[in-house]
């Protein structure tokens, strides 16, 4: 089994490295995105991916949900199909190793690409359950730190969702502060 897994590794890694963005007005990364998402159904394997032993396919697919949300065009299927996944495989607490760390940045960072622009898409992450992992997670100055604290900045833009918010008990602080300021500040630099 350790084969299978090693081979299925090498193909999700090259997977994932054909669909990272080389160049800004490089388009090849988004037709692959198109065809792994819409022509070859391939995310409910990405996501069964996802809940596997091995650590290093787990952050090999995340890394590759990383770069598909990316696409806007396929934000909404992805965010369907997957984004329940991602919240369950954020941990409860501040990764403590070097690959749980990454696997948890990239996870944040796709959330953050599914969520920015589609308020539907943030609302399923609060209805998930993923804002208190989040905001655990943020107050590391570790990587996955840093990308939990921009997502949750970018959550509070959401005006029409301020209310839902409130209502499960959070507050504007909880994603606007100093350090998640600091942290969507540092994207921009």
């Amino acid at each position: 089994m350790r084969e299978c897994d090693g081979l299925i590794e090498s193909l999700v890694y090259y997977i994932q490295g054909t669909t990272a963005d080389h160049q800004p007005d490089d388009k090849m990364p988004f037709g692959v995105a198109y065809i792994i998402v819409k022509k070859a159904n391939g995310l409910p394997s990405i996501r069964n991916m996802l809940h596997v032993s091995s650590a290093s396919v787990r952050k090999t697919a995340v890394s590759l949900l990383r770069n598909l949300s990316r696409n806007t065009s396929l934000q909404n299927e992805i965010a369907r199909e997957v984004l329940p996944d991602l919240v369950a495989i954020l941990p409860d607490s501040i990764p403590t190793t070097d690959v749980a760390n990454e696997t948890t940045a990239s996870a944040c960072y796709a959330l953050y690409n599914l969520t920015q622009s589609n308020s539907q898409n943030a609302r399923l992450l609060l209805n998930s359950d993923g804002i208190p992992k989040i905001m655990n997670i943020s107050t590391s100055e570790s990587k996955a730190g840093r990308a939990a604290s921009v997502l949750l900045y970018s959550l509070w833009s959401h005006a029409d969702l301020h209310s839902a918010y409130k209502k499960a008990n959070f507050k504007k602080t909880d994603f606007i502060n100093n350090r998640t300021i600091r942290a969507y500040n540092s994207l921009k630099d």
